[in-house]
């Protein structure tokens, strides 16, 4: 067997070769990961294994790679951090793949566990009816509280996108800052990773809450443009990411932001929604089961100590 090890900014490309034929890669990332106790860990990516023989001989050379860098944390699979592609599928209800679900296979998880990884983290997918949307009073005597305060929730405005993607960017990094593993990124970085978004959105299905013109929440939900290659029709909605900044948390700006999202879902004839990659311990959970979603996936992060 032959190794093949190519290093280039901050991470490692591994490949095992047999015969002259690939049989196993990964990379493994050491800089831009999230950082424990003032370090950064090491994060195995982009993994690709024949049979798990092979990745479990990849993964012992990826803790070698780390060993020599001085790392004693591996988090996997992850490509560099969260920002990132991340997570194993772990259970499913064989629903077809959704818009974003951008996951390692279900069989790494056996693969990770031999190696000596232990499952830190769980998230879920949780699908349910628009039409079963939370409604309360209390939101309308809510909406009525943030006129008062001059608060404002308004659409995407997709001639001005830069614009309103640095505002998403700058509530992402301090309302994400809580989650596990969180890593910073710049803002050019996370302006490409949306961009590839901007033939795909409808304005009215991103919401931006402002105060006195100043970004403080935002729901991002996307239309699943897989349903076309499936049924030939869309009627299903992804709400992506849900986020408002801490000091504002207590104005129930996400329940108002979701109940208008559904109201204009009805309206253009979608009938279902999907709350995707929550953690299992994010207060998204409950917004989930107050609006009858279900789960219908879940996924996992491991993490070893070398």
């Amino acid at each position: 067997m032959e190794i093949i090890k190519n290093e280039e900014n901050g991470k490692i490309k591994i490949t095992l070769l047999e015969e002259g034929k690939e049989i196993a890669k990964a990379k493994c990332y050491y800089t831009k990961t999230p950082i424990i106790e003032g370090k950064n860990v090491g994060t195995i990516g982009d993994i690709e294994i024949i049979d798990e023989k092979q990745g479990k001989k990849l993964i012992s050379e990826c803790e070698k790679i780390f060993k020599e860098k001085g790392i004693h944390t591996i988090i996997a699979p992850m490509n560099g951090n969260t920002w990132k592609k991340y997570r194993t599928l772990k259970t499913t209800n064989n629903e077809p793949e959704f818009l974003l679900e951008n996951v390692s296979p279900i069989e790494y998880n056996a693969l990770l566990e031999k190696s000596g990884f232990r499952e830190c983290n769980t998230y879920t997918s949780n699908k349910g009816k628009i039409d079963d949307a939370y409604y309360s009073e209390t939101i309308e005597k809510v909406k009525n509280k943030l006129k008062r305060n001059n608060i404002i929730i308004r659409k995407f405005n997709k001639e001005q996108a830069i614009k309103d993607l640095t505002k998403i960017y700058n509530i992402s990094i301090k309302s994400f800052k809580r989650n596990p593993y969180y890593t910073d990124i710049e803002k050019e970085e996370f302006l490409e990773q949306y961009k590839q978004y901007l033939t795909l959105i409808e304005p009215e299905f991103i919401l931006i809450a402002e105060k006195e013109e100043k970004e403080i929440g935002f729901i991002f939900c996307i239309p699943d443009y897989n349903e076309l290659k499936i049924n030939g029709e869309i009627k299903t909605l992804i709400l992506k990411t849900i986020a408002v900044l801490p000091e504002y948390e207590t104005l129930a700006i996400g329940n108002i932001m979701l109940n208008k999202i559904a109201k204009i879902a009805i309206q253009k004839g979608f009938k279902d929604w999907i709350f995707a990659f929550m953690h299992s311990t994010n207060t998204s959970q409950k917004i989930a089961k107050r609006n009858k979603a279900e789960k219908i996936r879940e996924y996992a992060l491991y993490r070893k100590e070398i």
